[in-house]
């Protein structure tokens, strides 16, 4: 019978075989779909919006999950763009880095292939979705404000609070506008 969650925390009957039970597992085909960037953003993304729906609750208002939801918010958006990037760049033929974390940049380069491709970013919501970018990049400009308490030099960050109902919507927006520009550009060139 399957435990429940609640069960899988009790420790009260100890049993440390158990405990260090092998359960990461190495192995498989690495030409899957669980492989891609795509899905790797969408796991992220849906952990975003499952940690957010359980935060939003009014039971949990106040608890302390906006500082890991900014953190997994922002590298959802990260890896989204990293995605939707790449879709583009397969259809040119060129290989194409999508490497660090600065999302404006990342922004810019998405926005060069889809100009290239003759949808340019430019339309309300693209404007939208850039101002969005640029809001979380300029608070957490290297993507470790709330993964951490202090900086690579140990100085301490300003103390900042996240409006949950705001970062669900614009983590929302972002995503799927993203989606839509991936899903657009690949039923466009591959029919």
């Amino acid at each position: 019978m399957a435990k429940s969650f609640d069960e899988l925390l009790d420790l009260s009957e100890f049993d440390g075989q158990s405990l260090i039970a092998k359960y990461i597992h190495h192995g498989g085909d690495i030409n899957t779909y669980a492989t891609t960037w795509e899905y790797v953003a969408y796991t992220y993304s849906r952990a975003f919006e499952q940690l957010a729906r359980t935060a939003f609750d009014a039971r949990h208002r106040g608890d302390n999950l906006s500082t890991p939801l900014f953190f997994l918010a922002r590298h959802s958006i990260e890896l989204a763009l990293k995605s939707t990037i790449l879709e583009y760049a397969e259809t040119d033929g060129m290989p194409t880095k999508v490497d660090g974390h600065d999302l404006v940049s990342l922004w810019k380069q998405l926005l060069d292939y889809m100009e290239r491709w003759g949808s340019p970013g430019t339309d309300d919501w693209g404007i939208i979705v850039a101002r969005q970018i640029a809001d979380i990049q300029e608070v957490d400009p290297k993507g470790d404000r709330f993964r951490y308490p202090t900086d690579i030099k140990g100085k301490r960050f300003e103390l900042t609070h996240v409006e949950l109902e705001g970062l669900i919507q614009a983590h929302s927006s972002i995503t799927t506008y993203l989606d839509a520009c991936a899903t657009m550009h690949s039923e466009c060139y591959r029919g």
